[in-house]
């Protein structure tokens, strides 16, 4: 690993986050050894006191019923005998003779006591010979002027305290290496995702729009994040391959009604001789001009559609009841131009968007299926619930839509070969498409054998 490398991955959050939660941990770590510390030691010392103070009663108590001489004798049976640890005994007469014991003899002192013993004692700690002990011990002045010491091992106390410290000192050692392990990895791999990532970036700045991010397939933070750019640049590339294509289609679909009016000016010009002539000429080129401004105008509010700029205007309206309205109003139109028009729609279906969108994608909808059916054509208009959502029908028993042109038919200025005779621009369905896809509804064409069905639904 090189050094660069390294200092990334100690600078990067992947890796402080991990050194953190160990610091943290070995704080309080460090609070739970100084309780623990503190409540052994307490506990030991608490535990040695009242076993010595226990044995130094015991003895009084043989000291008054059997005197000095049986209470030497108990000592002496309990210094060659002892089961429970090393207890260690001095029992000195009046003139601080000392009588018994594995002690030397030393001032009486009534109470607890902590003292070191004027010389070494091999039998009181044997693996550390030569050295002075640390006793812990409990005096009793006895009725007849006698002194009692009843002593245990300090350093079995001290022994304790180092284990307690070395225990915790290896585990928070251990948790601190286990940490910068564990951050080192981490910060490797999250570095390995980012400049993937990088470099996804820098291919797509480059003109690769196709480029996606790899996802592991882990589903953690970071896939959910891989999930969601893959997705933006998805719908980046599909604004710009939609911003080149009608680049394209303006190019092409607008070249000829432009030669058109340039032509029926140029005949103008030279052919016209009279005021009726030039004023017919000027109608046409004016129609034309409207023409193409119209169509330049489903341009812009295509183009407004997708980008969401009407977002901001959504409200919940009553969908059952614009479909109804708008049935009611194309019903008659259906009759004049000698079609039929069925209108089923069930009530209560809301939906949060933008009405008068929602009122022009059916309406849409209706006037292609007027303009592109023959005479005696049955329409039918639609609105089924769907628990929480619903769906919406536009169809008719015309001739329908071939099913290998059923993508097409939604690209801009795309127009069947039976249709390039009737008027329109072919951006009828491309702003159906659009405002569907502005209100998260999905758009399907089927056969309705004879005829075309329209499905809009809601997500579920």
């Amino acid at each position: 690993m090189s050094f660069v490398r390294l200092t990334r991955i100690l600078r990067s959050a992947s890796f402080r986050l991990p050194l953190i939660y160990a610091v943290l941990f070995i704080l309080s770590a460090g609070v739970l050894f100084a309780s623990v510390y503190w409540t052994a030691t307490a506990a030991m010392q608490n535990d040695m006191a009242a076993v010595l103070r226990s044995e130094a009663y015991q003895l009084a108590e043989i000291h008054r019923r059997s005197g000095l001489a049986g209470l030497a004798e108990q000592i002496t049976r309990r210094i060659n005998f002892r089961t429970k640890g090393p207890i260690f005994y001095l029992l000195q007469a009046p003139n601080r003779r000392v009588v018994v014991g594995n002690l030397p003899g030393m001032p009486p002192v009534n109470g607890a006591i902590d003292f070191e013993p004027d010389q070494p004692q091999p039998e009181i700690d044997p693996e550390r010979p030569g050295e002075r002990p640390k006793l812990t011990g409990f005096g009793l002045t006895l009725p007849d002027g006698s002194f009692l010491l009843v002593a245990q091992d300090a350093n079995r106390l001290v022994d304790m305290q180092r284990a307690i410290i070395r225990a915790f000192a290896w585990s928070g050692g251990l948790t601190l290496l286990l940490a910068i392990a564990g951050g080192v990895l981490l910060g490797s791999n999250f570095l390995r995702r980012i400049d993937t990532i990088t470099r996804t970036s820098r291919a797509i700045m480059e003109g690769d729009l196709s480029a996606r991010i790899p996802v592991r397939g882990t589903h953690d933070e970071i896939d959910q994040l891989v999930a969601s750019l893959n997705a933006m640049l998805a719908r980046i590339q599909q604004l710009m391959d939609g911003l080149r294509q009608v680049s394209s289609d303006i190019a092409h679909d607008l070249r000829t009604p432009l030669g058109r009016l340039r032509q029926r000016l140029e005949d103008a010009r030279e052919r016209a001789t009279t005021t009726e002539d030039y004023s017919a000429a000027t109608d046409a080129a004016i129609d034309e001009a409207d023409a193409l401004l119209e169509t330049f105008s489903a341009l812009l509010r295509i183009a407004q559609v997708e980008a969401g700029a009407q977002k901001s205007a959504f409200a919940p309206f009553d969908v059952s009841a614009l479909l109804k309205s708008l049935g009611e109003t194309y019903q008659p139109v259906a009759e004049d131009s000698d079609r039929t028009l069925a209108v089923q729609i069930e009530p209560g279906a809301t939906l949060t968007g933008d009405r008068q969108l929602m009122a022009q994608l059916v309406s849409n909808l209706l006037e292609n299926a007027l303009r592109h059916t023959p005479e005696g054509t049955k329409m039918r208009l639609g609105l089924r619930r769907q628990g929480a959502g619903f769906e919406i029908e536009v169809a008719d028993n015309g001739p329908g839509i071939p099913a290998s042109e059923h993508d097409k038919v939604f690209d801009r200025f795309y127009r069947l070969d039976r249709s390039r005779s009737t008027s329109g621009s072919g951006l009828g369905l491309a702003m159906v498409k659009a405002i569907a896809g502005l209100h998260g509804l999905t758009i399907r064409l089927e056969d309705a054998r004879p005829g075309l069905r329209v499905v809009l639904q809601t997500a579920k």
